[in-house]
């Protein structure tokens, strides 16, 4: 695939967010992406870099990373968001330079 994951995940859907750290009970471990796994531990890597430096990690790209995969992760939330609505509100949470707007879901208003 050489699309950029959040754009593609928002628009298609797919298992970005679930890794080995962040997964659903039904989801076996055979199932995890390499790629997922490399976003996993860069943005793992990314919230210790900044802790060692004293910078803020609330709203720093690797926390908002680990939050969308501990949402989509949590089986127990009945409200919680698909890969679509977690790629596209992270997309959002990037900023205004984002050059990608995702399509509106269907049925959305």
């Amino acid at each position: 695939m050489n699309s950029l994951p959040l754009p593609y995940t928002a628009q298609n859907g797919d298992m970005l967010f679930f890794n080995s750290s962040f997964y659903p009970a039904y989801l076996g471990n055979h199932q995890l992406g390499e790629r997922s796994e490399r976003l996993l531990s860069l943005a793992s890597e990314s919230v210790a870099l900044r802790e060692q430096l004293g910078l803020p990690v609330i709203g720093s790209v690797g926390q908002l990373f680990l939050s969308a995969c501990s949402e989509a992760a949590n089986t127990a939330n009945d409200n919680r968001r698909g890969p679509r609505q977690l790629a596209a509100w992270l997309l959002g949470e990037l900023g205004p330079n984002n050059s990608f707007k995702p399509k509106p879901l269907r049925g959305s208003a």
